[in-house]
């Protein structure tokens, strides 16, 4: 990986070309592998926290009952209780729009296997399956975890695609979100085997990261 300051020269590059658009743009980078064996030794399917945030919001659902239920509904428009959950479940189509409705999902600890006995099926696939949150936890700061938490999974190509934040963020921010991402990675996929790393915006072209 190349030094603080040339990873942040390009987030600025990449961010000063890209083309004015009416919707806030994600920076994301692609890291492209050698040598590596993607279905095997070298597989990804990792979550990263994005320790600056991922720049814009994002809807998380949650299946929660009781005061967990009020509390939730405060800070999203997709919350679930038991019944609700189960009920929504005989209707396949429904809980497949509801689930792309959603980045993620959170669940109070005695639904996920209820979550994962109805839902599964659908939201397993999609890699949505919830987070579990005590009943006792902040429920905002479990909201903006998920949110700003990212899943890499690699596929049979020796490349990934990464969303490391959006165009209007600080630049040093998002060198700071490269980094964690970067340092998940090479805990799977060594250093030497990580051929080289583009940044671009939704509609930019792709800059050198290293």
């Amino acid at each position: 990986m190349k030094s603080k300051e040339e990873v942040i020269k390009a987030i600025e590059e990449a961010i000063k070309n890209s083309p004015k658009r009416k919707f806030k743009q994600s920076l994301d980078v692609s890291f492209n592998f050698a040598g590596v064996h993607m279905e095997g030794e070298h597989k990804l399917n990792i979550t990263v926290f994005l320790p600056k945030g991922r720049g814009k919001d994002v809807e998380v659902g949650a299946f929660v009952d009781g005061d967990m239920n009020i509390q939730a509904k405060e800070f999203s428009k997709h919350v679930l209780s038991k019944v609700e959950l189960e009920s929504m479940a005989k209707d396949k189509r429904q809980m497949r729009t509801y689930a792309n409705q959603c980045y993620s999902f959170i669940s109070a600890p005695d639904l996920i296997s209820v979550v994962g006995k109805n839902w599964g099926v659908v939201l397993g696939v999609r890699g949505k399956m919830p987070q579990p949150v005590p009943p006792n936890a902040d429920i905002k700061a479990a909201f903006e975890r998920v949110k700003n938490t990212i899943r890499i999974k690699s596929r049979k190509t020796p490349t990934i695609h990464v969303p490391v934040g959006s165009i209007d963020m600080d630049p040093a921010d998002v060198y700071e979100n490269i980094q964690a991402v970067y340092t998940a990675i090479e805990r799977v996929v060594h250093e030497e085997k990580i051929r080289s790393a583009f940044i671009k915006t939704t509609m930019g072209q792709a800059v050198n990261l290293w």
